[in-house]
């Protein structure tokens, strides 16, 4: 089975509806609601292929996650898409992210996105 994607919202109905979508798409989905419990989730957990990361959260925001994920070795190298209703423009890269992706989410956009970073699993394996 391929690596899971990992997705941290603090939207209830987005990230239901994410996770049911990606899960139809083939993929593998672990969820959290916040940047810490994604931290707890990680810990010891196995790691997942690609993060989908929302900005803005309580306990924990996208930010702050992100500074604790650079500093940990374990989790440094697991690629990131930020998700933000923020529409400003802004380069991943200065934020530490691969891409940022604006919401409401294009489907399309997003799955081309999560198979340049994880292994599709054959729909047929989850039947």
């Amino acid at each position: 089975m391929a690596a899971p994607v990992l997705l941290i919202d603090d939207d209830d109905a987005l990230r239901t509806s994410l996770r049911e979508f990606l899960e139809l798409e083939g993929f593998a989905v672990v969820t959290a609601s916040d940047g810490q419990k994604a931290l707890d989730l990680l810990s010891g957990g196995e790691l997942p292929a690609l993060i989908l990361l929302d900005f803005m959260m309580p306990v924990m925001n996208g930010i702050q996650f992100l500074a604790v994920k650079r500093r940990e070795p374990r989790l440094r190298n697991i690629p990131v898409v930020m998700l933000s209703a923020w529409t400003r423009d802004w380069p991943g890269q200065a934020m530490g992210v691969e891409h940022v992706l604006s919401k409401p989410i294009d489907p399309e956009r997003l799955l081309a996105l999560i198979n340049r970073y994880c292994e599709r699993q054959a729909l047929e394996s989850q039947r």
